[in-house]
């Protein structure tokens, strides 16, 4: 079980206070923590995140590296199966990737703008 976050902030239930998740919705919620954090950027643990942030100045085989990067960044989540993944590039200049991610027979998509 995790606390469930909203916008880098605890997400609060009707009464104020910070809900559990579990399942498939803290599974996506730990991938796009990895996709979307800086690597090394967490104190606690350096092999943390991802080093996706630099993937958007590429201009070639930008598809090929950012899914290279996004599936080492989230291999160690336990019982995750990765599926199709996705790159766009954005009107600003950043990327956006979609990840496919499955915890037994629920799967969701997680979405991450660097």
């Amino acid at each position: 079980m995790d606390t469930a976050l909203l916008n880098g902030e605890f997400d609060l239930d009707g009464r104020g206070m910070p809900y559990l998740i579990s399942g498939l919705a803290e599974l996506m919620q730990s991938v796009y923590i990895r996709l979307k954090m800086k690597r090394a950027s967490f104190i606690y643990s350096r092999e943390l995140g991802s080093e996706l942030d630099g993937t958007a100045q590429l201009e070639d085989a930008i598809h090929s590296r950012a899914e290279l990067l996004a599936r080492e960044a989230v291999a160690d989540v336990p019982q995750t199966r990765l599926g199709a993944l996705n790159v766009s590039r954005c009107e600003n200049g950043k990327i956006k990737i979609s990840l496919e991610v499955s915890l037994g027979d629920e799967s969701g998509t997680v979405e991450v703008t660097v």
